[in-house]
């Protein structure tokens, strides 16, 4: 109860924070986590929620968001309170394995019953309520990380369950679980698969009072083993990972040497992190000059001299000091894949989540010695006492300052810009709201193009991310209206990433604003050659056939995105108009009616279910219809969309003199 108070009031302003960075791409903008009924073939579909990849996708986390989805839609409610939920039975499930690790094997007997708790309780309060937990919990997509985690510690204790226990049949029971809890974190972020190699570790600092020659040849073919099984287990669930590692060193600006250089430094910064977490130090994104050798800059060395010493005080220190030993051997094992010579970017917070568990272990060890030591010096140990509690308000309150930064897109940004001044991303995401956010006008527009051109002289944590940037110009001249400007950016971008799918759908959709349905039909078939399957673009190429005069063709691609997205207002607009052009006027009445209901009160679905009547000979209904639009909105407004030539490849094509005549049949009647 005083775990889930503590962390509670901590997280109590983060159940309403926005969407952000990846959530868009992997939740809102994905049709295959967008559970809609609960069949096998969804449930299914979310676990290969990586849109055009076609292999499962840490499917368990994926699921749980589109369970989210299925029960909440888009209010960010319920990710928060799943995320929180998470959050909290690791921490509870952390306690549990504190307290069974200080029972075991040498440990066993050394503290009482009430020290266990002590210790096992503080540690696990220090670490649920440090505020750099709150990028793997207020950040909705990082329920990846942070349930990796849960099932880590999961299996961890069932390992240590089965250790304790007597009988055979108990031992192999909670062997099963902890290999079961295993794969479950395995599933659900890769960055677990360095689980089995903490095993020996156990093994060797609380079941082995010494390291010696027999017990080192014993343990080393078992190490090998595992490791051996974690590498193995890896490739199998991302086959794509060698070609990941292999090539995508080439759409980032440092080699492996500088990366492996660089975290280094980055190593030592989240441990200062953890230790001092002040919410100015924290940031989803941070400044960081590469190492491009062991002096430049000099950090460089002194940091790879820290994470020596650490190591190899674990090693020394196993025997007296093993919990100190053990948290710190868990901290460089968590980061192995993250943080070495897997091509990611350089730094993210959420990284700490896991590797982070046990490292609060020896200082509540350490408190429980001091205040054993003090005891019967009163003042001292209830200064003591305070500063403990201070601490842990300190990083209560720095988490629920942090959470702040999380509650809108502007509001982390700015933040970051504000702590990564010489970064291109906060400047490029601010350039995104002012264009595309609330209240756009032009002088917004001309804002966010120079913000962008900003962006693209700074430093990108993706050599590619220069081609988005070009891509955001362009999309920001086509908003504008200035369609050949957007082209040229559009191409700039491609000549850098021609394998960028956003990029080929936006300039797509240029193309059809300026007629040339022959190219824009020829980006889509692109974006498909290259492996990209999604719903937006399927139903861009149905668009494109309908404006090029053939339905026919147009129902086969708007079909197959209707398969991931049914309840996309544009696709049931687009399916609606299609099977009105090819005669099945109820059916396309159906869709058209869909639409209206997922999508709100629309004029143009209007324009198009009066039109339906009207091919489907139905002067009643096409009069009704022209009755609602005319009460509805202003004459002006609909006669733009029936004859502004501007914006004629906005939406989908309109029978507009026949719609005209009648409507001006119910005017007519209206004023007589």
């Amino acid at each position: 109860m005083l775990l889930l108070l503590v962390t509670l009031i901590c997280y109590t302003n983060s159940f309403h924070a926005s969407w952000q960075l990846d959530d868009e791409p992997n939740i809102l903008e994905n049709p295959l986590i967008q559970i809609s009924d609960l069949s096998f073939y969804q449930i299914k579909r979310s676990m290969y929620a990586r849109p055009g990849s076609g292999i499962i996708y840490r499917p368990i986390p994926c699921l749980t968001l589109g369970l989210n989805w299925f029960f909440g839609q888009k209010e960010v409610f319920g990710y928060h309170l799943i995320n929180f939920i998470i959050h909290f039975t690791t921490c509870y499930l952390l306690y549990l394995c504190i307290s069974q690790l200080l029972k075991t094997g040498v440990l066993s007997g050394r503290f009482t019953d009430r020290e266990i708790q002590f210790i096992a309780i503080l540690a696990a309060l220090f670490w649920a309520v440090n505020p750099i937990q709150t990028q793997a919990v207020t950040y909705i997509v990082q329920r990846m990380a942070s349930m990796a985690a849960m099932f880590s510690v999961a299996s961890i204790y069932c390992y240590l369950l089965a250790r304790a226990r007597k009988t055979q049949p108990a031992r192999i029971a909670y062997l099963i679980f902890s290999v079961f809890f295993y794969f479950c974190a395995i599933l659900s972020k890769e960055n677990s698969a360095t689980l089995p190699l903490i095993l020996p570790i156990i093994e060797l600092f609380f079941f082995q009072t010494q390291l010696n020659h027999k017990s080192f040849w014993q343990y080393l073919p078992r190490s090998l083993l595992l490791g051996v099984i974690v590498v193995i287990a890896g490739f199998v669930i991302r086959p794509e990972g060698i070609d990941f590692i292999v090539n995508y060193y080439e759409n980032r600006p440092f080699t492996l040497t500088e990366r492996l250089l660089t975290e280094q430094r980055i190593i030592v910064f989240y441990l200062s992190q953890l230790f001092f977490p002040a919410p100015w130090r924290l940031s989803v994104e941070h400044d960081f000059v590469l190492s491009s050798s062991l002096l430049t800059p000099w950090t460089t060395v002194f940091a790879i001299l820290i994470n020596l010493m650490l190591i190899v005080g674990a090693f020394l220190f196993k025997n007296r000091q093993p919990l100190f030993s053990f948290a710190i051997l868990f901290f460089y094992t968590g980061h192995l894949v993250e943080s070495t010579f897997v091509p990611l970017e350089l730094v993210f917070e959420h990284r700490n989540y896991l590797p982070s568990l046990f490292l609060f272990v020896p200082v509540a060890q350490l408190i429980l010695f001091l205040l054993k030591t003090v005891a019967h010096h009163r003042p001292i140990y209830y200064a003591l006492i305070g500063t403990t509690i201070i601490i842990v308000i300190f990083f209560g309150y720095s988490t629920y300052e942090r959470n702040k930064a999380w509650q809108t897109k502007e509001s982390l940004w700015l933040d970051a810009a504000a702590k990564a001044p010489h970064s291109a991303r906060p400047l490029a995401a601010l350039a995104l709201m002012l264009a595309w956010g609330e209240n756009q006008s032009h002088d917004k527009d001309l804002i966010a193009k120079q913000l962008i051109e900003k962006s693209i002289s700074l430093k990108m944590s993706r050599r590619r991310l220069d081609a988005a940037q070009y891509g955001n110009l362009g999309s920001l001249h086509h908003k504008m209206g200035d369609y050949q400007l957007a082209v040229e950016y559009f191409q700039q971008g491609l000549k850098i990433a021609p394998e960028d799918a956003k990029i080929h759908f936006s300039l797509a959709k240029t193309y059809i604003c300026l007629g040339l349905f022959g190219k824009a039909r020829s980006e889509i078939e692109t974006i498909f050659n290259l492996g990209f399957i999604h719903a937006d673009y399927l139903n861009l190429l149905g668009f494109i056939d309908l404006w090029a005069g053939r339905p026919d063709l147009a129902l086969r691609s708007i079909q197959e995105a209707h398969k991931y997205a049914k309840d996309k207002p544009s696709i049931l607009l687009n399916m609606g108009k299609t099977l009105s052009l090819l005669g099945f006027h109820q059916r396309a009445e159906w869709f058209l009616n869909q639409a209206l209901h997922k999508g709100g009160e629309d004029l143009i679905v209007l324009l198009c279910l009066l039109e339906n009547a009207w091919r489907n000979k139905d002067i009643n209904q096409a009069t009704e219809f022209a009755r609602r639009i005319i009460s509805s909105y202003p004459l002006m407004h609909i006669l733009s969309k029936l004859t502004n030539s501007d914006e004629r490849y906005q939406t989908v094509p309109l029978a507009s003199e026949e719609i005209k005549v009648i409507l001006n049949t119910v005017l007519a009647e209206t004023l007589h």
